[in-house]
């Protein structure tokens, strides 16, 4: 069961890492993707196991497929508000029907 687009209030766009070589990670082409972004400080613990400051999460459907790394915009068109960080963490939250799984991007 799909949850109704209210759920969803915001849009934000992301480019995935497509690969990493000598100058850093390399991003793909942006994908826009319906959301729900907080912009809230959280301490997250990333792959190595480091405590790191969020500064936003973002709620997206489980089947969107982002992944650590990527880039997402956060508040696209919104003067002084806009912002691109980087995936620090992903945590999965799957549910049984009719709820709808999502995962939460914590982001730089």
């Amino acid at each position: 069961m799909k949850w109704p687009d209210f759920f969803w209030p915001h849009e934000v766009t992301v480019r995935d890492v497509t690969g990493s070589g000598g100058m850093g990670k390399q991003h793909g082409p942006p994908r826009r993707l319906d959301a729900e972004v907080k912009d809230e400080q959280r301490v997250v613990k990333t792959r190595d196991g480091v405590e790191i400051v969020s500064h936003a999460n973002v709620t997206v459907r489980i089947d969107a497929g982002v992944r650590l790394g990527a880039l997402v915009t956060v508040w696209p068109g919104e003067p002084d508000a806009e912002r691109e960080a980087e995936v620090l963490h992903v945590g999965r939250h799957v549910e049984r029907p009719p709820l709808e799984s999502f995962v939460v991007l914590y982001l730089e």
